[in-house]
């Protein structure tokens, strides 16, 4: 049995989007092509890769086998190209890693910089995404790598430490503020919950109000809208911020995820090497 390269190419499309009209749309086919070559792979292979749902397409586990090998097949041709036409002195290729906001702009960002600054052809997808988010991000290989506040803990994943934030209370030097009201990125943001969580002093009332971003909760602060957990490493230079004293030290694992596999690309292993050397400095 072979796997069509054809039925693949529409698969892994398929399986980034999980939408056939965006898919087909990507490979300049129509819907009905795009589905007889998913069908025909399927057919093949003699499983079922996707499953309709009400909010779309959803892989099976069959699928999510298959799109991990398609990664890795992507990887390998990108490598193999650029061994053809490039050199081993510099480094080239396309990579896409997903975190969320706040150590993507201060931490993530500029470890890289260098590398991409002395290999011209690196080229990365920085994505910022909420928390919530980012494990379906992995999944349908939107991302090869994820940085998430905890560890997963999924099986056919690796998954290492890269340092600890350290999360703190913050109010405005300037104006006075309101001390039962709390800044969070939106209703889905547990940053303030789980510190509470974790003190022996806590406020009688928290009233919430929501910023879209850590930078416009950040702002916020400064103007005296109220208070926020934070992490320090965010505002340690502010001095437009200071932090409320009393709080006992919480702090969560700044950790990268992705997928298991039997090759990485020179390009996968550079990156992990310079986000694990340089990215704990920005944490100080």
């Amino acid at each position: 049995m072979k796997i069509s390269n054809l039925g693949l190419s529409a698969f892994l499309q398929t399986a980034k989007d999980l939408n056939i009209t965006n898919a087909a749309k990507e490979l300049g086919l129509t819907q009905s092509a795009l589905s007889q070559r998913i069908s025909l792979l399927e057919a093949d292979l003699e499983v079922t890769l996707f499953v309709r749902e009400p909010r779309g397409l959803k892989l099976t586990e069959a699928g999510e086998k298959l799109l991990k090998f398609a990664s890795i097949q992507k990887q390998l041709e990108n490598e193999l190209l650029w061994d053809i036409k490039g050199s081993q002195e510099n480094i080239a290729g396309h990579f896409r890693l997903a975190a969320y906001s706040s150590v993507l702009r201060s931490m993530i960002i500029p470890s890289l910089a260098g590398l991409m600054r002395a290999h011209p052809g690196i080229s990365i997808d920085f994505q910022s995404y909420e928390m919530y988010e980012l494990p379906d991000v992995l999944k349908s290989a939107k991302a090869d790598l994820i940085v998430m506040d905890y560890k997963w803990g999924k099986s056919g994943l690796h998954e290492s430490v890269l340092g600890y934030e350290e999360f703190v209370v913050i109010e405005s030097v300037k104006h006075q503020s309101p001390a039962d009201v709390y800044l969070d990125h939106g209703p889905l943001d547990n940053a303030t919950e789980s510190f509470f969580k974790n003190q022996s002093k806590v406020p009688k009332l928290i009233r919430r109000s929501f910023m879209g971003d850590v930078y416009g909760i950040i702002d916020a602060v400064e103007l005296g809208l109220g208070r926020a957990v934070m992490s320090r490493h965010l505002v340690n230079d502010n001095k437009y911020v200071k932090i409320v004293p009393g709080y006992q030290k919480y702090k969560r694992p700044i950790t990268i995820h992705y997928h298991d596999q039997p090759y990485y690309s020179r390009l996968h292993s550079l990156i992990l090497k310079e986000l694990e050397k340089k990215a704990p400095s920005f944490l100080s």
